[in-house]
């Protein structure tokens, strides 16, 4: 009998075999001739910036640092047959403080929140069926799927791949029904046993053969109603990943959470100007306890929510908006913000041509709840200006 170990080493071999394959037949299928040359298109993005950042710990020690980042994009997209579709995309992350160049090739991401500096690999490899006519369609395999509240800054507290200079991952099989007035998506998630590729943060962990595979489910409207212009409520299931106690405890419990999110705007003037709002509101009914967050005793918080404020086209082509969020210590799913944080942050956009667009962002992250005796609480700022180009 083969041993555990061996069985492990065969499947995660299956699972990029699976996604080597998939993009495979993506370039296969680009190349032949038979192809129409407008079903299949070469893409992606380049984003460069400078980034800052100073620290406050826990002791009261300071530190600063500052690079150059970029991250880079090609994608591969096009039609295989009548109603078939597949994408493919390399994705790697760069900084003037890296050390090498690495090529990515577990299921899982390194960190927290994606890639690290110096690190490529495929974040998207993916197989799609859409009947002609047809509100349902499948995608299958390695994709992006972001959902968050239709102002400037597009923060979540959920799912919400690859923000910023960030390269995360979804694994699994994205169903999708577009009616009239609502979208609604269910997205059945891989997770490895050494984690996911999409942000699920400590003590989530996956070493439960239950937990392999997670739910999300979202709804969402874009349909006018009022000044109301977005509507969306989702709801993430992770069974038996929460490890109540920390990760070296066996107790585990499922993971449940849900969000509502929306959007409102008001014209400002009579011109494009428009103040838009979003919100966002999130709420977990089992959460790890603090000792294992490092946050004082007893059961950590649920609860956890942000707000934004924005002027759209203030001047023409130019956004600024402001968003400020409370994150609870026991909110485990978000790229965008730390469990046992507040933020607040102010960002400027401009939009010269359809393809540029150049940011600036000013933010300050802050714990929130500390144990006994600390003698301060984590403070980041951190800045950035950026310019991202899509091709």
């Amino acid at each position: 009998m083969p041993s555990a170990f061996a069985r492990m080493l065969a499947a995660r071999r299956r699972h990029f075999a699976c996604h080597r394959l998939a993009l495979v037949l993506v370039l296969a299928a680009a190349s032949n001739s038979t192809f129409a040359q407008d079903d299949w298109k070469l893409g992606g993005d380049v984003r460069m910036g400078y980034v800052a950042s100073d620290t406050r710990t826990r002791n009261g020690a300071e530190s600063s640092a500052d690079s150059f980042r970029a991250r880079v994009r090609v994608n591969l997209r096009g039609e295989l047959a009548p109603g078939w579709r597949a994408g493919g995309r390399l994705a790697t992350r760069l900084d003037s403080r890296q050390d090498g160049m690495r090529f990515w090739r577990k299921p899982n991401a390194p960190t927290a929140t994606g890639l690290e500096d110096g690190q490529a690999t495929i974040d998207e490899a993916w197989l799609e069926y859409q009947a002609t006519d047809s509100p349902f369609s499948v995608r299958v395999g390695r994709f992006q799927a972001a959902f968050a509240p239709a102002d400037l800054m597009k923060k979540s507290l959920d799912q919400n791949d690859s923000p910023n200079f960030d390269v995360t991952w979804t694994d699994g099989v994205w169903l999708q029904w577009r009616g009239s007035r609502w979208t609604s998506h269910a997205i059945v998630r891989y997770n490895d046993r050494d984690g996911s590729g999409t942000t699920l943060r400590a003590p989530l962990g996956f070493d439960d053969s239950r937990s392999r595979a997670g739910l999300f489910l979202a709804t969402e409207s874009r349909e006018p109603v009022g000044p109301v212009v977005q509507r969306m409520l989702t709801l993430s299931w992770l069974p038996s990943a929460l490890h109540p106690s920390g990760l070296a405890d066996a107790t585990v419990k499922d993971y449940i959470a849900f969000t509502a999110k929306g959007a409102a705007e008001w014209p400002l003037g009579e011109g494009a100007r428009k103040l838009r709002l979003g919100g966002e509101i999130g709420w977990a009914p089992e959460t790890p306890r603090r000792e294992a967050m490092k946050s004082g005793t007893g059961e950590a918080d649920a609860l956890s929510w942000q707000t934004s404020l924005s002027i759209m086209d203030i001047v023409p082509r130019h956004d600024v908006g402001i968003v400020y969020g409370r994150v609870a210590d026991g909110w485990l799913l978000s790229n965008d913000f730390r469990p046992n944080n507040s933020l607040i942050e102010a960002r400027w956009v401009w939009r010269p041509l359809p393809a540029w667009q150049f940011d600036a962002r000013m933010r300050r992250r802050e714990e929130i709840d500390l144990p006994d005796g600390t003698t301060h609480a984590r403070r980041d700022n951190d800045i950035y200006v950026r310019a991202t180009r899509r091709f």
